[in-house]
């Protein structure tokens, strides 16, 4: 697993040359493979499907125009994200932020057809619990919960995306876990 991680970094790079070259088919395959991504990231920050695809469509338009500026220095999946995060700030300042839907971590959770009920039930008032309080912390912890706990990143690269030191997105972790600790105790 870890020897298809370098092919894929150099695909990335590849693609982003391509790109830059002014190569549409090479920009839609880094769509294609970091959209989903991006979506599920923008969808829980912001909670609204045309909202979330409109934050996801104008990351993309901007990293098109931005393509010749982007310098390597971390990586396309990074770079991408930062610019995602600015556009999620941006939709705030015209819109504040709403309970996440009550569906939307669902699909974290392996689904089995004869669970039990009990189980079921419970997962299903955890989840809830688990959106409103995800859905009142602050937004830099909500978004560095989510990079982190959600889409596998480090705190340099939550940083870089967010704007901030690693340490800082460190602490803000810290707090957004600790937060959620306290709120959900009851599961515990």
């Amino acid at each position: 697993m870890t020897s298809s991680e370098p092919s894929e970094a150099a695909s990335d790079r590849d693609l982003v040359d391509a790109a830059r070259l002014g190569d549409r088919g090479a920009f839609e395959d880094l769509v294609r493979l970091n959209g989903p991504l991006l979506y599920r990231y923008a969808r829980r920050m912001v909670t609204d499907e045309g909202v979330a695809a409109e934050v996801v469509q104008d990351t993309f338009v901007a990293a098109w125009r931005q393509l010749t500026d982007f310098r390597g220095e971390s990586s396309f999946r990074t770079w991408v994200f930062s610019i995602c995060s600015r556009k999620i700030t941006d939709s705030r300042r015209v819109k504040r932020a709403q309970p996440i839907d009550d569906q939307l971590l669902v699909p974290l959770l392996p689904t089995e057809r004869d669970a039990d009920p009990m189980v079921v039930v419970q997962n299903s008032a955890f989840l809830e619990a688990l959106e409103l309080a995800l859905a009142e912390l602050p937004p830099r912890q909500r978004a560095c919960w989510v990079l982190r706990e959600v889409e596998q990143m480090t705190f340099p690269q939550i940083g870089e995306i967010l704007s901030m030191s690693p340490d800082s997105a460190r602490g803000h972790h810290h707090r957004a876990r600790t937060t959620l600790g306290q709120r959900l105790m009851r599961w515990r």
